[in-house]
This record gives C-alpha cells, structure tokens and sequence, in this order.
C-alpha cells in the first residue's frame, strides 16, 4: 500500500499529516525543551496523534523530528538523546501508519539564525548526514520550512546520499518579488535524481497559493503545500489559530485547483482540519498545470542607499585626527536633563563623540538609545550607542536597531552586554540567547545595511551604522574574537580601561595588524575604594593593577584620593595621545564626574 501511494504522487492527490509541534505541546510538552524529546518521553502521546491523523484521512505521516538535530539538541543538553529521538520518531509514525501511509522524515533548519557564519559547509553537511542516517527507516525524507540556500545546499546534499525520495519544501521567504526570487534560488537546489517533490509549507494560506503557483510554473516534480491554520492568536495565554477547518479547506481547495499534489497542514492544523481535506479532496486526479503566466507584481520601490560619507561618525573614524569618546552613562537616578547639562560641561571641554552605555553591570539606567539620541540633538556631538544583546529577543533588537537610526545615532557599539544574573534584578529577569554575542549583533547591523532583516525580508531606508566592538585584554583568544567581529563588520574597537601605559601598548601592540581604529579605554579613579574593588574584579574584564591601587593608600583624605586619580588620569591619556589616534574615556564616579572629566580633557587638549 504505501509502495503504491509513493507511485501515486503527483497523479492523484495526497492528504499530509497535520501539525505535530503544535499540537504535542497542547499536549504536554515542556516549552524548554524541543518537542521532540517526547519521542522517547512520552511516546504515547506521539503515537496517539498520529494515529489521529491516519484516521482523518492522511495519506502520509510525517515524523516528529523536525528540529532533532545535532545543535538543536546540543543547545538543550541532550544532544546524547538526538540519535535515539529520530529513530523512535520513524518507529511511532511506522506504528500508527501500519501499511497503509507512507511515512516521511522531517528534517527541518537547525535555528542557528546569525550563528551559522561560524559553520562551515562540510560541518552544516556532517549535521544533516547525522540525520538523515538516523531515519533511514523512513519511506522518504521531507526537508521542511527551508530558507536558508547554505543551509538547504547541505540538507539536499546529506539526504540525497540516503537513496531515499526526498521532499523538498520551502518555508516562507518573504512578500513580494524578493520572496519569489528567494524561491526561485532555493528550487535551482535542488537537482538531485531522488528529488521526488518540491513544495512550501509553514505559510499562511492567504499566501501558500502564490508560492506553491510559482513553485508550480517552474517544475515539473509534483508540488506540495502545507499551509498554518492562519495567524496564532493567544486568548487568555493559550495560543489558537484562525482558520477553522471549513475556512482551511476552501484555501485548500485553490492549491487542488493550481495542480498541487500534496496537500496537508503546518502550525496549527489539527486531525480535525485534515479530515475535512481528506473528505473533499482524497483520491480526487492531481489538476493539471497547464502552462500559465504568472502577472509581475509591482516591482519593489528602490531605497536609494546613502554613502559612506553621509554617516558623520565614520567619516570621523576614517579622519587622521585624534579623536576622543567619552562615555556619558544614562543614569536613572539622575534626570536626563541634569545629564544634557554635565554633558555640555564635558562638550565644551574638547570631547568629539559621546557613547552612553546599555544598563552596564546589569543595573537598570535609562534607555541608552534615547539618552544618546537626546545628547547628540541637544549638544551636538555625534553619539554611540551601545547595545547589548542579552536583555533583548531578535524582535525587539530589530525594531530597536531601526529605531536608532530613525531617532538619527550613526554609530554602535555591539557588546554582548552583562548577564542579567550579575545585576540588582537578577532574581527576576532572564538572560535572553536569541542573539548570543557581538558578533551575531554585528551580523544583523550588516544585514540591515543591506536592507533586510533576517529572514532575507526588506525594509526601507537600510540603517548604515558605523558599529564597533569591543576588547578586553591583549591575549590570543580575545585577539582572535576581535578578528571574528571586524569580520562581520566592526570598524573601530574600544578597550575595557587600561590604568599603565604598560597596559596600553601591549593592546596597541596586538591589534597592529587589524583594519579597525582603535580607542583604549581610561577610567579615572577617584577613591581608594574604588581602585579596590575593581582591583578585586569586581566587574569583569576590568583589572586594576596593585600599584595602582596602593597609591591611593599613600592618601587618607578623600579630596586628596580624588586629586590624585584625576592628575594620574591626566598623566596617562597624555602618554596615550602621544602614542595613539583616540581615547575612550569613561567618566569617573563621584557627584563631580562631569567636571573632573573636563579637567582629564583640557589637559589633553592643552
């Protein structure tokens, strides 16, 4: 039976399984952890649903190992687990389907979002291989929601290998002209012999039509579509969907009228909405694509891209003039007002760019975005904003990034950012691991610059950041992590402070031979106290040496603790500037921060 129901696609059509995910967490899966586990942890449960599914009418069941992959699976520290979860996946489903479906293996992207640039093609390949092998039980393999060309390159190559018939579905690429070409690209992937079928799925249904209709005008493999049951919506914490099954089977009407072969469900579907599939369109002659020509739609307004000229703070990195930062913190115990006027005090002093810091130490200050923006419109000084990556989900850095360059800052400092669990609310908020470093956020800032968002969508007036990373100390491994971010974009670097000239030119000296301006950090210290407490590593990365330290104790009164760390601030960027083509200078603590900052800038500038 399922022998003669691979021989009968694309001459009669199929009804595919419906949605797995979804549905098994309604069921009890955790949300930590990938659903997949449930292969082994609950195989009942799987074997229920896609017992469920054979029922309704499927033709086909597809495995629950969509995302049971090497990194996915590493993430969650199970990768152990991973072989064991695909092979009991194609067990379930070959139990529920008995003789009647086919069973096809889901093998879907492995959610490396802007971490795939550290793998490369031999090692994205050996993932899928892993895979692949690991449900070679299967009828066929279905490589599902696919929009990356690297990734898909080496998942078609790795199944390929298996001899068994492949399914090769794309997910969603985006709207418009670009998204088609983005199909277009994807489906010239797949030219291998045991390409069985080429389709879409995980789409809304209003959409699925005009994908699996290009896919159609463009092959002639039988074409699969999988829609979602709509949008997700949550009511009262619990997430539905918006297409019933009637309104799901009228999308599904349209694909069997375009001629595709295969129709089932993706997110949200249920045995519910592939039953009434199977009642209307089980069995039923595959349409027939007669040629068609598929009208042009509008084509998309070009976005004028500005030149490198037109950013103010990477025309001052490219300048031979020296040029000095000062980091104006974004304080919550101090008003935005109050702190407009201590940095005018520091303007007015010499400094050439402002950077304002994004909640360092993991303390709440505020918006670092707009305390930038409002000094740079305030005072006139370009400003650098930080942006850390750890309090923020790929969303809300995409819409912050857009927002930054709408509010006017040109330029960026990507850090990772402190980890909520060092700061004063780390009992309550949670580290976020969308985008996991520096690195990842400087790939996204390059990807905007191109003018599109991750998923390869476009956007208007592309952000052309200058954008900067970040250097703690001069050994090997920060060395070659700083080369990994001037890779992806970083044109000029700041350094944590550094208290010796010692210091600093054993940074200057590391970082010779890299294309990026380089700004070593200076902190004055003001107490004895504080040269202490940084001297016990109290914030990491920063390291104060023990000299330092004792000759703040040659000194028992505070005001002279203070005019001591001033003039040997003033000391050390003097030796700096003589050596160096910039500055970052943290402001020092203390109620007299603005004003000893603009002591440390007139002496240089003096």
């Amino acid at each position: 039976m399922a022998h003669s129901l691979m021989n009968a696609l694309g001459v009669r059509l199929l009804i595919g399984s419906g949605a797995l995910g979804t549905s098994l967490r309604r069921a009890g899966g955790k949300g930590d952890e990938p659903v997949e586990l449930l292969n082994i942890r609950q195989p009942e449960a799987v074997l229920d649903l896609h017992t469920a599914y054979r029922n309704a009418g499927s033709n086909i069941l597809v495995t629950n190992t969509f995302a049971a992959n090497g990194p996915v699976f590493a993430d969650a520290g199970l990768d152990d687990f991973c072989d064991e979860v695909n092979r009991a996946g194609v067990a379930l489903a070959r139990r529920a389907g008995g003789s009647e479906c086919l069973i096809w293996a889901s093998v879907g992207p492995l959610g490396l979002g802007l971490r795939i640039e550290d793998y490369s093609d031999n090692v994205l390949a050996d993932i899928y291989r892993r895979q692949c092998s690991a449900l070679a039980e299967a009828d066929a393999l279905v490589l599902e929601t696919f929009v990356d060309a690297r990734e898909a390159k080496a998942a078609l190559e790795a199944a390929s290998e298996t001899g068994l018939p492949v399914i090769f579905q794309i997910g969603h690429t985006g709207r418009g002209p670009q998204g088609l070409r983005r199909i277009e690209a994807l489906l010239e992937l797949a030219h291998f012999a045991n390409v069985a079928a080429v389709g879409t799925n995980c789409r809304h249904p209003d959409e699925i039509v005009t994908a699996a209709s290009y896919i159609a005008a463009r092959t002639d493999l039988p074409v699969t579509a999988s829609a979602n049951a709509g949008h997700p919506q949550i009511e009262r914490g619990a997430v539905t969907y918006e297409f019933s099954p009637e309104h799901f089977a009228a999308a599904a009407g349209v694909l069997a009228d375009a001629g595709v072969a295969l129709i089932g469900g993706c997110c949200g579907t249920t045995p519910d909405h592939i039953g009434l599939l199977a009642q209307r369109f089980a069995g039923r002659a595959v349409s027939s694509r007669a040629p068609r020509v598929i009208l042009a739609e509008p084509a998309e307004r070009g976005v004028e891209k500005k030149g490198a000229s037109d950013n103010p703070i990477r025309t001052l990195m490219r300048s031979e003039r020296f040029l000095i930062s000062v980091e104006i913190r974004a304080e919550r115990t101090r008003a935005l007002d109050d702190i407009v006027r201590g940095a005018q005090i520091v303007a007015d002093a010499g400094a050439d760019l402002f950077d304002v810091p994004d909640n360092p130490g993991a303390t709440v200050g505020r918006d670092a975005m707009v305390t930038a923006a409002r000094l740079q419109t305030a005072v006139g000084i370009p400003a650098i904003c930080h942006l850390g990556v750890t309090q923020s989900n790929l969303m809300r850095l995409h819409s912050s990034l857009i927002g930054a360059w709408d509010l006017g800052l040109r330029g960026l400092l990507a850090i990772t950012g402190d980890a909520p669990s060092m700061g004063h609310l780390g009992a309550l908020a949670r580290r976020v691991t969308d985008v996991r470093s520096s690195v990842e956020l400087l790939r996204l800032i390059r990807e905007l610059r191109e003018g599109r968002i991750v998923n390869g969508e476009g956007l208007a007036d592309p952000p052309d950041f200058c954008a900067g990373g970040a250097i703690a100390k001069a050994v090997p491994g920060q060395i070659r992590w700083l080369a990994a971010k001037i890779d992806a974009g970083a044109e000029f670097v700041f350094s944590q402070p550094v208290f010796t000239l010692d210091d600093f030119k054993k940074l200057r000296d590391a970082l010779a031979d890299l294309p990026v301006r380089f700004f070593p950090g200076v902190m004055p210290l003001i107490s004895h106290r504080s040269a202490a407490a940084l001297g016990a590593g109290r914030i990491p990365g920063i390291s104060v040496p023990e000299s330092v330290v004792a000759g703040f104790a040659r000194y028992p009164c505070a005001e002279d603790q203070r005019r001591f760390g001033v003039n040997a601030a003033c000391d050390l960027v003097r030796g700096i500037a003589r050596e160096a083509r910039g500055l970052y200078l943290i402001m020092p603590f203390g109620a007299r921060c603005y004003e000893d900052t603009a002591l440390i800038l007139k002496g240089i500038k003096g």
